[in-house]
């Protein structure tokens, strides 16, 4: 429980302080921006700085640059010591090693206050069975008591756990958040529960402390016992009053708030960028103008409830034609029996065609009396007209056969309205087949105009207020922060050592050899891990890909959110502990197992 809360209060401090540092580190891109560009700086100023006592002065952006540098510097620091004391915890010794997901999380997780251990069931004690052997279990390999390093393997095992290591490291962790707050805090300032701490109350008391009582401080929740060994007695610490580390721990983190919250009004305040409204000043001052000038030019004639009268009436006219009646049409196409309704009266067209046939018949029978029946009859039924047409042409030559000539006409006439109603028919025909995509069709006009304005606002929302980022931008920016952590670990993967001392310079005596052979050891120590400066940094990047992941969780599904994220944790050593080496491989395979890390090149040469 206490290292819990060691824990707890370690990470609450390195969180906070992440999200101080990532808000510096957007400053700073901000500032860099302005500095590389004056006349962005220069126009984003605004006319309350150009016409100011002091004017505008393009070294300003260099000057904010040059502080948050220095401020960012010592964030990362404080993150990075922070961090590798997590590390000294050793979590991922036991069976937090064999999970997949490992450190704190998933299936493999520790459980509070809980070993593992079972006891077998109940059965014949080989004690109470009387005139026989007792029994031995049968080994033919001598296997370790231990797998996996602290789990036991005899039967009814548990999970042993170093109580007094992490007792030590609990301590070393409240000390460290402790000496963080004193450094961030104002000088001669206590903070609270010093009384538990020996060496602070010598400190606020006026002695010296010097580096022997280091050693023997530890607070007074804690007590040192005696521990005995096989050749000497080492002093061990047992932490006697829970409670007590507890009401420190939560001043603690009252103490922490309060503290990066001065520290957040003491620089972040007065380095943050202004606001986007601010910086589009121009942007408002030339649209409201556009704006009020149209607006005006429009109702100065009719006024303006005639033009809200007419933009209504064009809106509901382009909704009616556009959106309600094909929506109704297609739900009645699908859902209802009666379906189109036709333009043509179909019982009207076989009306029309029993009168053509009874009118073909009856001017045969006057006219070709002699025709056989037969004949007669299919071309009543086939409806033709040929006949008709060579008459009226022979009939048409004599002004004595005009009733003939009328006749044949009105007969030609009930033959086209005839063939009109046939057409009819088809067009109905046709588009009732195609009456879904006929409505779809009409639909395209409203759907375009809602994307259109859908992309309008969004693209305006973006440039105000940052709201809505396409996916594309999304996945461009986490590429570019994964880019960045690339490259600070390309730096620091097994750099050459500095160079010697000039033979013949003023700096061959300056340095002895003790202290170049102690360069030359850190130097082969950090080409396998990185320094605590770097690790902030490093955590830095990672906790701007986590909030992007966060952020806009929407545009990964669930398998690509954790696995992005449990490889970010292999690579801030949450896993356990990673050389400079192994979290550049781990780069190398997400850039080829995730697509949105693959960079599109067609996009890029246009």
């Amino acid at each position: 429980m206490a290292a819990r809360l060691a824990e707890g209060t370690l990470r609450a401090y390195r969180d906070l302080a992440l999200d101080e540092a990532t808000e510096l580190h957007s400053a700073l891109h901000h500032w860099t921006l302005r500095w590389e560009r004056p006349f962005l700086g220069w126009l984003e100023a605004g006319p309350t700085v150009w016409f100011s006592e002091k004017g505008y002065s393009p070294y300003s952006a260099g000057k904010k640059v040059s502080q948050i540098q220095a401020v960012l510097a010592r964030r990362c620091a404080v993150i990075g010591e922070i961090q590798q004391h997590l590390w000294r915890a050793n979590w991922q010794r036991g069976v937090a090693e064999w999970g997949m997901l490992g450190h704190g999380q998933g299936e493999w997780a520790s459980v509070m206050l809980e070993h593992g251990d079972m006891t077998d069931a109940p059965g014949p004690s080989p004690q109470n069975q009387t005139g026989k052997k007792k029994r031995i279990s049968m080994k033919i390999f001598n296997h370790s008591s231990f797998v996996g390093g602290n789990v036991s393997n005899s039967r009814g095992g548990q999970i042993l756990v170093d109580e007094e290591a992490l007792t030590r490291w609990s301590i070393d962790g409240i000390k460290v958040v402790r000496d963080q707050l004193y450094r961030a805090g104002i000088a001669g300032a206590q903070l609270p529960y010093y009384e538990n701490w020996p060496n602070e109350v010598r400190h606020f008391n006026g002695d010296i402390v010097g580096p022997s009582n280091v050693e023997i401080d530890h607070p007074t929740w804690a007590k040192r016992g005696a521990k005995a060994s096989s050749d000497n007695a080492t002093s061990s610490i047992v932490i006697n009053n829970l409670p007590g580390m507890a009401d420190e721990v939560s001043s603690l983190l009252q103490s922490i708030e309060l503290n990066l919250d001065q520290q957040r009004q003491r620089r972040l305040n007065k380095l943050r960028p202004q606001s986007n409204l601010r910086r589009n000043w121009y942007m408002f001052a030339l649209g409201i103008p556009t704006a009020a000038y149209a607006t005006y030019h429009v109702c100065k004639e009719h006024g303006g409830y005639f033009l809200l009268k007419e933009v209504l009436a064009k809106i509901n006219e382009f909704c009616k034609e556009h959106i309600s009646e094909p929506c109704f049409s297609i739900y009645q196409e699908l859902f209802t029996r009666t379906g189109r309704i036709d333009v043509n009266d179909r019982k009207a067209r076989i009306d029309t065609i029993e009168s053509l046939k009874r009118m073909i018949r009856s001017w045969l029978d006057e006219t070709f009396a002699d025709m056989p029946e037969a004949e007669k009859i299919a071309m009543s039924n086939n409806m033709d007209i040929s006949l008709i047409e060579e008459l009226k042409e022979e009939s048409i030559k004599h002004i004595y056969e005009i009733n003939s000539v009328v006749r044949c006409s009105l007969i030609e006439m009930q033959f086209i309205k005839k063939e009109l109603l046939n057409a009819l028919v088809a067009m109905d025909e046709l588009m009732g087949s195609n009456e879904i995509n006929a409505r779809l069709a009409a639909m395209t006009p409203a759907v375009i105009l809602v994307i259109g304005i859908r992309k309008v606002f969004r693209f305006i929302f973006y440039a105000l207020f940052k709201f809505g980022a396409p996916k594309q931008e999304i996945y461009a920016s986490f590429r570019k922060t994964i880019l960045d952590i690339e490259r600070l670990l390309l730096m620091r993967d097994d750099p050459p050592p500095n160079p010697p001392s000039l033979s013949w310079g003023s700096t061959r005596h300056a340095r002895s050899g003790s202290v170049e052979a102690d360069d030359v050891e850190n130097n082969q120590h950090s080409r396998q891990t990185l320094s605590a400066a770097d690790l902030g940094m490093l955590l830095l990047h990672i906790h701007e890909c986590r909030s992007i992941l966060w952020e806009s969780r929407r545009r990964f599904n669930n398998d690509v959110l954790r696995n992005v994220s449990e490889d970010l944790a292999e690579i801030a050593g949450e896993r356990g502990p990673v050389s400079v080496r192994q979290q550049l491989q781990i780069l190398s395979r997400m850039s080829r197992t995730y697509k949105f890390m693959k960079v599109d090149y067609s996009s890029m040469i246009g």
